[in-house]
């Protein structure tokens, strides 16, 4: 089987890159699946601007010529699209036992710690939209509390890699961390896709010949 796995467009914020992502829809290769893993709106589908609005019929359009697998994730678990052509939503996706694809929300046994890093700056957050000031990026403000923040990427890459190895799987992507990271574990591939949020962006390349984590720039494949 042939997959191409993105995850964490985050469609709504500020931050989401829709140029890059609406690119990257219309530069897909034939005979490649395509799964959106996680976290693809910020909250709910009434809210989307026109230009996310387009991004999501691009992905609806796509459902019709390929097989699109969406994986809910935290932020868009509750939201309906009005229209969804054929795409397929669920809570994971396998690939035999080479890959299994979770966004990575329902391993992770970190979040009360990820909320007590971002609460300090969703109040400055609220602070400066008071002040009228543009929005900051919040993910980013909390990788810069380092130690905490590479102390919830191990704690995700951990349970991950035990998920893997219990259910038999050679290899499982996430999202979710917003950190794209390639290794393995005890034997597990662990690999995590980023967020389409930050520069650089990536994708996930799976065929018969391998498994690859890819920049995108212009064009896949």
């Amino acid at each position: 089987m042939n997959a191409i796995v993105i995850s964490d467009l985050h469609l709504e914020s500020i931050h989401s890159h829709s140029h890059l992502i609406d690119r990257f829809l219309e530069s897909l290769p034939e005979g490649y699946e395509l799964v959106l893993n996680g976290d693809i709106i910020d909250s709910s589908y009434p809210n989307l601007p026109s230009q996310n609005l387009q991004t999501l019929e691009l992905i609806r359009q796509q459902s019709y010529v390929r097989k699109v697998v969406w994986i809910r994730g935290n932020p868009d678990n509750g939201s309906v699209m009005r229209n969804r052509g054929k795409i397929y939503f669920a809570s994971s996706y396998t690939i035999s036992n080479r890959l299994i694809i979770t966004h990575g929300n329902e391993l992770d046994k970190a979040k009360p710690l990820i909320h007590l890093l971002l609460r300090p700056f969703k109040h400055i957050q609220f602070m400066r939209m008071r002040a009228g000031l543009k929005p900051v990026n919040l993910t980013r403000l909390a990788k810069r509390v380092e130690p905490f923040y590479r102390l919830y990427r191990w704690k995700l890459r951990r349970d991950a890699v035990r998920f893997a190895r219990k259910n038999g799987f050679e290899t499982i992507t996430c999202g979710h961390a917003h950190h794209p990271e390639d290794r393995v574990i005890q034997g597990v591939r662990y690999i995590n896709t980023g967020a389409w949020t930050d520069y650089p962006v990536f994708y996930l390349l799976v065929n018969e010949k391998e498994i690859s984590l890819n920049r995108f720039d212009d064009s896949v494949g």
